[in-house]
């Protein structure tokens, strides 16, 4: 979907993916020397059953400055309750994640693919602190499984 806004609002689906993606914030550039590089990164996410939820990858985390670090190559797969399959993958060339503003923003591109739906966008916001993402100019979301036309007749089991 794309807004002549320039802005695309995305809520409720948002919580799942900022959760896992949330996580980035874990990354503390206020305790890495400014022009630390950290090369191919990868951080499994598990849940106190040992399961896991999320696999976050990239193939380069820069900081920038205290509060800044430049990730390049981000992907972040995020896994059904029993941890066994990929359910949504996030990937971004390059993004900033910026610690005391604790957002996530990129002007790189955006993917986020899930059975359902993939949705793309030259820029995206991450908010974590209200657990939204906005995602600006070209924002474009395609329904491979979305039916046009009309809705198929009510089973008669069901029927009133």
């Amino acid at each position: 979907m794309k807004r002549r806004g320039h802005k695309f609002l995305w809520g409720s689906g948002a919580v799942l993916v900022l959760g896992a993606v949330g996580l980035l914030a874990d990354i503390n550039p206020s305790t890495m020397p400014v022009g630390s590089v950290i090369k191919g990164f990868v951080m499994p996410q598990r849940n106190a059953q040992g399961d896991l939820q999320a696999n976050i990858t990239g193939d380069a985390a820069n900081v920038v400055s205290p509060n800044r670090v430049v990730i390049t190559g981000l992907t972040v797969q995020l896994y059904d309750a029993a941890g066994t399959t990929v359910t949504t993958t996030i990937t971004s060339p390059q993004c900033d994640f910026w610690q005391l503003e604790r957002r996530l923003s990129g002007h790189s591109g955006v993917l986020i693919v899930r059975p359902e739906s993939r949705i793309t966008a030259d820029n995206v916001d991450w908010d974590f602190k209200t657990q939204t993402a906005v995602l600006h100019k070209n924002v474009r979301v395609v329904l491979p499984q979305f039916a046009v036309g009309n809705p198929p007749a009510p089973s008669p089991a069901l029927a009133p």
